[in-house]
């Protein structure tokens, strides 16, 4: 990647983690990052596309998270991590650039919400599965609903959390709901 694209990326992202994505102009973004407008538009065709690739960017260190949750030692910790890495991703971000992630992707069509998490959907309903297996997530429901409903729960207390302009510890109220999503008292769960 080049230079002057990190320069935008990281200019937006310090912006946006003030303001909301309607108050910030290109020619700030680029003011901020020292670069011409057309650099801008040599990296990036909107404004849209770049609040986009700041998410996407985001990608690799999910990857990488998965791989992490192997080394844990607790299958429920495993679990419940796979489970609210989207509000981990969410807390890294801020409010201002996860509230405008979800409102780009509710445009684009409700489809698109989860399709670039497919690995993250993967290994929650996998580590659900082995979870109720071993008897820990007591709810009898499928590992396929029972993952779905996780991940609606958690991805709503994420969309809460942003509604309320991150007024409340998001990954904790997320970890509690899947508490009673899966049959647990949080005495069972270490954190």
């Amino acid at each position: 990647m080049s230079k002057n694209r990190d320069l935008i990326l990281a200019s937006a992202r310090d912006i946006f983690s003030t303001r909301s994505f309607e108050q910030v102009t290109i020619k700030e973004i680029c003011r901020h990052a020292g670069v011409a407008n057309s650099t801008f538009y040599y990296h990036f065709k909107t404004k849209e596309e770049l609040m986009d690739c700041l998410r996407t960017r985001d990608e690799h260190p999910m990857e990488h998270d998965l791989l992490s949750i192997l080394t844990m030692p607790d299958l429920m910790e495993q679990t419940l991590t796979a489970c609210t890495m989207c509000a981990a991703r969410a807390e890294r971000h801020g409010c201002t650039l996860t509230t405008q992630y979800y409102k780009r992707r509710l445009d684009k069509g409700a489809d698109t919400l989860d399709s670039s998490h497919r690995q993250e959907h993967a290994a929650a309903q996998a580590l659900i599965a082995r979870a109720q297996s071993e008897g820990l997530i007591l709810n009898p429901a499928p590992s396929d609903q029972l993952t779905q409903a996780a991940i609606g729960l958690v991805t709503s207390t994420v969309i809460d959390w942003c509604v309320s302009d991150g007024s409340f510890d998001l990954l904790p109220v997320a970890r509690q709901a899947l508490y009673v999503l899966f049959g647990l008292c949080s005495e069972d769960v270490s954190e």
